[in-house]
């Protein structure tokens, strides 16, 4: 059930975390991803192998938002882009606008239309005091009591994500991402699938 969560275990992630965990009050987070486009014939484009593009693809963003804000997704609202050529049986553009329990918000942009000069994942946060900016979980700006910090990483978080589990197998941590947070980051997943079907808000 953590499979594709790796984004949390990035380092440029452990070190955004630690600030916002000191500011009080809830947060608003907007996460960009610029996809591009998928090859009809790849299996994330089959609905029978991969459930279709939001449930393979965007897990890991909705995951985030969960993650950041320790919080709990109650309410989510999301629409897609269609081609000019019409509706596609599953979508491969997303936005959606999610709504915690503690007051924060989480807004994806997840595109399969852009250019490639454009970079692939961005994240920005607001919080009592405080902007934060991820850009591809290379660099992060921390904007805080009129200065601003800047961070370089190297990784999306893959490698850091194993070394976890590893350390779990061998009774050396506990487990990196418990079955619970994994499930509810799922929901929260088919609940924005389930957004745009039926065109309206739904409870997570």
């Amino acid at each position: 059930m953590q499979v594709g969560f790796n984004r949390r275990f990035a380092p440029g992630s452990v070190e955004l975390k630690r600030r916002l965990d000191g500011v009080p009050g809830p947060k608003s987070a907007s996460y960009r991803v610029f996809a591009g486009k998928l090859d009809v014939y790849h299996w994330y484009a089959n609905q029978d192998e991969s459930g279709g593009g939001v449930i393979s693809e965007s897990c890991p963003f909705l995951d985030y938002f969960c993650f950041l804000f320790d919080s709990r997704p109650a309410r989510v609202t999301a629409q897609t882009t269609w081609p000019a050529g019409g509706a596609l049986p599953l979508p491969d553009s997303v936005t959606a606008q999610v709504e915690f329990t503690d007051g924060s918000s989480g807004q994806l942009i997840y595109s399969a239309e852009g250019d490639t000069t454009y970079p692939k994942e961005q994240c920005t946060v607001y919080g009592s005091g405080i902007v934060a900016d991820l850009m591809n979980f290379q660099s992060l700006a921390i904007h805080q009591r009129g200065s601003r910090k800047r961070f370089r990483y190297s990784s999306k978080g893959p490698a850091e994500q194993m070394a976890a589990w590893l350390a779990f197998l061998h009774g050396e941590a506990e487990h990196p991402l418990p079955y619970a947070e994994a499930r509810q980051s799922m929901r929260l997943t088919f609940s924005v699938l389930e957004s745009i079907r039926e065109a309206r808000s739904v409870e997570v």
